[in-house]
């Protein structure tokens, strides 16, 4: 692998290795920490990163495994991340104490919102201002900025729901970010149901004698919150002590006419698994579904990358870009990645011609990815919450049913196995069941929006490596 003495081509090559995690990662880890990142050097076989504060550092540390992978695959060999903290760190003050408000030192109300923002788990480039407005999500801006205004008296809960990557999470924490600017006293608390569960587990543990982390704290932190801002509350099904745990403090906060915000890749109805008492509390405020961008919103995203980069990319390729990738705005600017970093790093002029090679080429390599009936069953038992035991087994109920005949289509549709290889795989179902089941779902995905966002967001699961 070339060896990188300067800080430019360290930029390079952490441009390829943002591109591979934008690309192939759906979490919403990534989406908000990467922005948070600065490449320092590159030398050997050694990758130093800057993050500003603790709170990120051990945020990455924790989830370093799929920025490692990137990594090794941009460099085409094992590299050693290191992760230092470049600014945000705390400074010992000087003992004012004794010396008056006219001789202590001046307040900097940025520092105070940014201190504010991290402790909250927020994230400042996630604002309303640089939302890219559009019809696929003018009614969830709408609601997000009337909850700024009244927040837990206009729309409680909030329900925000989408497919991946189109732009849930940016929605929400700038309904915090406002509000902490807006309302300073405010108690802000973002979370990941993910952090959720295992700040549960902590709790938990800490009840047992191990740890500095109790239950009280634990709930102290979510029950005391005038904002509650949950991401991705989908992956809480099947946890029975996080349900329960979630469920007390929904109630907490809703009975004191605390603002909730929860966002879902599916609506509450969806939640086959999920107790009734739970999401009867969802269908209790407002739930609003974010589409996928239409080409001139597409274009809008772009441009505004672009600019606020000082990218040398024309307005023909931007649009070149939005006109053949529609999936969702995390491809979108991956895609954009792609042909930029491509340019950087042979220094030549991009063209229209560039970009459709190699954007050609990356969807011919999704397309043709080496994939195996198990591979297609196991994303889609994880993405409905089913085991694969109940999909190739007998019962005939509604919360099989769909995903059985999703698991029929894709294998079909993307292996090209034979139908009576499917119907044995599956349970040993007759071959034309096999068939009436892909052509269902094949006319559903034409017509129906939903269905067609289910089986984008199923393969975009199998296309992360």
């Amino acid at each position: 692998m070339p060896e990188f003495a300067t800080k430019t081509q360290a930029k390079t090559f952490w441009k390829k290795v943002v591109n591979e995690l934008e690309v192939n990662r759906d979490s919403a880890t990534f989406g908000t920490l990467l922005p948070n990142i600065t490449p320092k050097q590159m030398g050997g076989k050694e990758l130093v990163i800057a993050c500003e504060n603790k709170f990120i550092k051990n945020t990455l540390e924790k989830n370093i495994g799929p920025i490692q992978k990137a990594a090794n695959k941009a460099a085409q060999s094992d590299i050693e991340i290191k992760i230092i903290i470049e600014k945000g760190n705390k400074k010992l003050e000087p003992d004012t104490g004794k010396l008056g408000p006219l001789f202590g030192p001046k307040t900097n109300p940025k520092k105070i919102l940014r201190d504010k923002q991290e402790r909250s788990g927020l994230y400042p480039k996630y604002i309303f201002e640089n939302y890219v407005l559009g019809q696929s999500n003018r009614l969830a801006f709408a609601v997000a900025k009337a909850v700024v205004q009244k927040p837990g008296e206009v729309y409680n809960p909030v329900f925000l729901h989408s497919g991946v990557g189109l732009g849930k999470t940016h929605l929400m924490q700038a309904i915090g970010n406002e509000i902490l600017k807006e309302k300073p006293g405010t108690k802000v608390v973002y979370t990941t149901s993910e952090n959720f569960t295992n700040e549960l587990i902590e709790a938990i543990q800490s009840g047992k004698g191990r740890g500095k982390y109790t239950s009280n704290k634990f709930r102290n932190k979510f029950r005391k919150a005038d904002i509650l801002l949950i991401d991705d509350v989908q992956f809480i099904i099947g946890r029975g002590a996080t349900q329960e745990e979630f469920f007390h403090t929904f109630n907490a906060l809703f009975m004191a006419q605390k603002q909730i915000v929860i966002t879902s890749d599916r609506p509450p109805q969806d939640f086959e698994k999920l107790p009734d008492r739970i999401t009867s509390r969802f269908r209790s405020g407002i739930i609003v579904d974010i589409q996928i961008p239409v080409l001139e919103t597409r274009v809008a995203i772009l441009r505004n990358k672009r600019d606020a980069n000082r990218d040398p990319i024309n307005n023909d390729i931007i649009d070149y870009i939005a006109e053949n990738v529609d999936a969702n705005i995390r491809e979108l600017e991956g895609a954009y990645l792609q042909v930029l970093t491509l340019a950087q790093t042979e220094n030549i002029e991009i063209t229209k011609k560039i970009a459709a090679e190699k954007l050609g080429k990356t969807i011919r390599e999704k397309t043709t990815k080496n994939l195996n009936m198990n591979q297609i069953l196991k994303a889609v038992c994880t993405y409905y919450s089913v085991k694969s035991v109940e999909i190739k087994g007998k019962k005939r109920t509604k919360d099989l049913v769909l995903p059985r005949q999703v698991a029929m289509y894709l294998i079909k549709t993307m292996t090209e196995t034979p139908f009576m290889t499917i119907g044995d795989f599956l349970g040993g179902r007759d071959h034309t069941t096999i068939m009436y089941g892909v052509e269902k779902i094949g006319e559903k995905a034409d017509h129906l929006g939903k269905m067609r966002q289910d089986i984008t967001n199923v393969k975009q699961m199998l296309y992360v490596d």
